[in-house]
């Protein structure tokens, strides 16, 4: 299996974190990591029929070849590629072949830690806890430090620098208690004591949140 794919263009572009709020969504589960990076390197239009083969190629399979393309063919075609095309990311219209419709809005090393990501074997619980604004925005404030950070004082930090999290900091508080730091800890990107209200980080994936 393969990660040596790329983002399109020269220029290195942005982080995880800065990248335009429909991306998240993109980024956000392993096939579509892969199928966008493979369009990023294409710089062409691909058929459904390419993007599956080269998807089977790079995705690991229990089973026939041809089950795992028709799974991957099905996935596309009534999820990923929609979804992706109502995000205005990629145009298709289910005839037609599929293209980016701008070059991918994070720089080559974010990409290949994406892809890294999605070697690991619970790599769908990590994206899905991982790229967020503000789960971002929270592993870079916990791997920041070397010592435990209080709930409350994630919170005050959020409210002051993360413009995509609640204004006040006790409807970031709940945010935090209730989705964000439950969903991390989950799946294994920090630690998280809610009886004690205290937050210490692993420093997984340091390519995309700094």
């Amino acid at each position: 299996m393969s990660s040596d794919v790329h983002s399109s263009g020269d220029n290195e572009q942005g982080s995880l974190e800065n990248i335009p709020a429909e991306w998240y969504d993109a980024f956000s589960h392993p096939r579509r990591v892969r199928l966008l990076a493979i369009l990023g390197a294409s710089r062409t239009q691909l058929s459904v029929t390419e993007l599956t083969t080269a998807i089977v190629e790079n995705e690991p399979f229990d089973g026939s070849t041809a089950h795992a393309r028709r799974d991957v063919q099905t996935s596309l075609r009534h999820n990923h590629l929609p979804r992706l095309a109502d995000h205005g990311i990629i145009t298709w219209d289910g005839e037609t072949g599929v293209e980016l419709v701008a070059e991918l809005p994070v720089a080559r090393t974010t990409l290949t830690s994406l892809l890294e990501l999605c070697e690991r074997e619970n790599c769908g619980r990590l994206l899905e806890a991982l790229v967020h604004p503000t789960r971002l925005r929270l592993c870079t404030m916990v791997t920041d430090h070397d010592r435990p950070l209080s709930v409350e004082t994630l919170a005050s930090r959020l409210v002051s620098h993360d413009a995509a999290s609640p204004s006040d900091p006790e409807r970031a508080t709940l945010s935090l208690y209730h989705t964000h730091l439950p969903l991390l800890a989950d799946a294994g990107l920090l630690e998280f004591d809610p009886e004690a209200g205290v937050v210490t980080g692993h420093a997984p994936v340091p390519s995309l949140v700094q």
